[in-house]
């Protein structure tokens, strides 16, 4: 029996290749630890086939383990905590410092209060949390914006992040681009799909096929980005 694994964007996929087996078949397990078994002779090309088909399940299976173990629940802002930023995890760690900050540094979420501070608030530090998000998301998401602006040979006006309860971004008709800042805790590549969307909407003012058809070319699997979002986005909600 040969193992070897397939990275998607999304997951890592154990190929197991067995001399007996006539169908591939997948299996995610309660540790989301995902696996296929595929006949020995089957080309990696239709293995990577099979499981781009099967993703939008495979991510459901993941999301229904998570919502069985992980039920969603407020953050706690207390050292030890986890915290996403752009797909990772980063675990939070409260400092005594000379001033109030935060900042991302050996794979932790560092938050400094100052020594002069009497009394160290869950609120207060969620409110530097949340300041720190809002300032490296901005930058992010605008890098993303001029990115893909040049691409879709766009100009938009302004690019501006907003706390939504339902949406992850907004074109006005002046051009200017709002994005709910939750978006910067998902992956990139669906913090790129949400921005790509709405620049599409410069073009398009509506979901017609013609705007369907022009964000594929730009991104030809994001309907496999946009199921995650809409399997997982709940979970980004939490902060």
């Amino acid at each position: 029996m040969k193992q070897e694994i397939l990275q998607t964007a999304y997951f890592d996929c154990m190929v197991i290749r067995r001399n007996r087996k006539r169908t591939a078949s997948i299996q995610v397990s309660p540790e989301n630890e995902v696996s296929i078994i595929v006949p020995n002779e089957l080309s990696t090309e239709k293995i990577r086939s099979v499981v781009k088909r099967k993703t939008a399940w495979i991510l459901s299976k993941i999301k229904f383990n998570n919502d069985v173990r992980y039920p969603h629940k407020n953050k706690e802002f207390i050292s030890g905590e986890a915290f996403q930023y752009l797909g990772r995890n980063y675990r939070l760690k409260v400092l005594e410092g000379l001033e109030e900050k935060v900042e991302l540094k050996n794979g932790r979420l560092n938050v400094y209060i100052s020594s002069a501070s009497n009394q160290i608030s869950d609120e207060k530090i969620r409110t530097l949390v949340r300041s720190w998000y809002g300032a490296n998301g901005g930058r992010k998401l605008k890098e993303r914006v001029k990115r893909y602006a040049e691409r879709l040979n766009v100009s938009c006006g302004d690019v501006k992040l907003k706390s939504f309860r339902r949406q992850w971004g907004s074109c006005s008709v002046k051009g200017e681009l709002t994005f709910n800042w939750r978006i910067i805790l998902a992956p990139v590549s669906i913090v790129d799909y949400v921005v790509v969307h709405e620049l599409c909407h410069l073009i398009y003012n509506d979901h017609s096929a013609e705007f369907w058809k022009h964000l594929q070319r730009i991104l030809p699997d994001y309907k496999t980005r946009k199921e995650w979002l809409r399997i997982n986005g709940a979970m980004l909600m939490v902060l």
